[in-house]
């Protein structure tokens, strides 16, 4: 799924929130290389403030986070009207977060450390899901 050549407004637009810049930086290569257009914040409150937020295709958000979590935050946008997919990732996997997550509308949850090929194949399965007409 390489959409290199393609200008930035083109690219899917991907949201990520994580806290720990060196997680935020190599998601944001990753997506990058992927060819997808990447706005990256290390709080939520950040994301929240950021007008273009609103028009982004996904959202890939930590689940530990100071101040606001990445449920809570699915949770605001959601009240907000924002529709997107969205995915969790945490690096403490428990039951309860993952029914937290899927009551909040995320569309997958990822344990930390992430995977290239699962998080790219999440997100493009997400993408696509949302392109699919419905039935």
């Amino acid at each position: 799924m390489d959409r290199r050549g393609t200008s930035d407004t083109q690219l899917p637009c991907v949201l990520l929130v994580d806290d720990d810049p060196a997680v935020r930086r190599a998601i944001t290569l990753l997506l990058k290389t992927s060819g997808y257009a990447v706005h990256g914040y290390d709080r939520a409150a950040d994301l929240l403030g950021d007008p273009r937020a609103r028009a982004a295709q996904c959202l890939i958000t930590d689940y530990a986070m100071p101040a606001i979590d990445g449920v809570t935050l699915l949770r605001t946008l959601r009240a907000q009207g924002w529709t997107a997919p969205a995915i969790l990732i945490t690096g403490l996997y428990k039951s309860a977060i993952e029914q937290m997550a899927r009551e909040a509308g995320f569309s997958a949850m990822l344990e930390k450390p992430l995977t290239d090929e699962r998080l790219l194949d999440l997100l493009a399965a997400c993408l696509n899901d949302r392109a699919r007409p419905a039935a």
